[in-house]
């Protein structure tokens, strides 16, 4: 077992941090197909995808916080991280 505190804590918010780097990057290229789906009409499968899309980012930030209150915490500072570059790389697309 880890005994060292401070091992703990960096091994803790790590895995938080990566974690939540890939949920959110998930969710914001998710958002790209989203919009999509919106545009040419197709409502229903985009509600459907945008319920998905919420789930899976509130069950993955929900299994971080079982973890440890550290790991979601940078769980959210890594889905937060995230947001700005996909959604510019997203923007610069026709």
């Amino acid at each position: 077992m880890i005994a060292d505190p401070t091992f703990r804590f960096a091994i803790q918010a790590a895995v938080g941090f990566a974690a939540g780097f890939a949920i959110g990057a998930a969710h914001f290229v998710s958002l790209s197909w989203n919009a999509r789906l919106f545009a040419i009409g197709s409502a229903g499968t985009a509600v459907a995808l945008q319920l998905g899309r919420i789930a899976f980012a509130v069950g993955a930030l929900v299994l971080l916080a079982i973890i440890s209150p550290l790991a979601s915490l940078f769980g959210a500072i890594g889905f937060l991280v995230v947001r700005a570059p996909v959604l510019r790389r997203l923007g610069e697309q026709p």
